[in-house]
């Protein structure tokens, strides 16, 4: 039994890495949401971001809006600095933090 639950533990770590490892890898991450948001989606207490296993709870359409439109008081809109696809690439890696 105890060797089970340590395969699933090891099993679940390796999906939350390799979910952190795509948002951080992504070229559009990097540049425009890690500042604030963490190298890999991890948030900053400092900043009060959350954590982006936190927000993919959210709906595609919510964060779409979010990421392109903004929200106050502190993030930025990102409607024509980033194209539809782009948004759209980083919201997939928003949903697949979970």
């Amino acid at each position: 039994m105890k060797k089970l639950i340590a395969v699933a533990i090891l099993v679940s770590g390796a999906f939350l890495t390799a979910s952190a490892a795509d948002l951080a890898s992504d070229a559009n991450y990097k540049a425009k949401c890690a500042m604030c948001h963490g190298a890999a989606g991890e948030g900053k207490a400092g900043m009060k971001t959350v954590a982006m296993k936190e927000s993919a709870a959210k709906t595609d359409a919510d964060l779409t809006t979010i990421i392109t439109k903004g929200k106050a008081p502190k993030m930025p809109a990102f409607e024509g600095k980033l194209k539809a696809e782009e948004i759209k690439a980083i919201v997939a890696e928003i949903k697949a933090a979970k």
